[in-house]
């Protein structure tokens, strides 16, 4: 997919297909996402026009809330982002993860919950391999499959 979208703050991007779905919003100010280790703490420093994607392993409607809950969670609400340890059993049962950033590759080739560098995140399916680049007013998505994509309100 090579494509580039208008993203405004109040709107979420939606890529999907029917076993997975990834929402993106850009950050809208500068801010802080901590980045929870067992190790250390991280800090992550955003700029309005930088992204955070969150990647659902579902499908349909309920896939889509879900994602704008947990957008909602993470930049409205500072909820920071946890890193488990590689092989902890949770990894296995993860239904979301989150990354944010002015770059973001999604991989389906990383264990799910376990990254704490943020330009990486799990993205099976036709998103495995798509390159989220932030621009002003926008993001360009690269490489990767062809998912569908929708844009909604990011608050309904």
């Amino acid at each position: 997919m090579n494509a580039e979208f208008v993203l405004h703050e109040d709107e979420v991007l939606f890529l999907y297909d029917d076993r997975n779905t990834v929402g993106i919003v850009k950050a809208a100010k500068a801010r802080q996402a901590y980045v929870e280790t067992d190790e250390e703490e991280l800090i992550q420093f955003l700029e309005p026009e930088d992204l955070i994607a969150v990647s659902c392993f579902s499908g349909g409607e309920r896939a889509m809330r879900m994602a704008r809950c947990m957008l909602f969670l993470v930049r409205e609400g500072g909820v920071p982002l946890l890193v488990l340890k590689k092989g902890h059993p949770a990894t296995r049962r993860i239904p979301l993860v989150v990354s944010a950033g002015s770059r973001i590759v999604l991989s389906g080739c990383i264990v799910p919950g376990t990254h704490p560098e943020q330009d990486v995140l799990c993205g099976k399916g036709e998103m495995d391999g798509i390159t989220l680049k932030a621009v002003k007013g926008g993001v360009i998505l690269e490489g990767g499959g062809s998912p569908r994509t929708a844009i909604q309100r990011f608050q309904p």
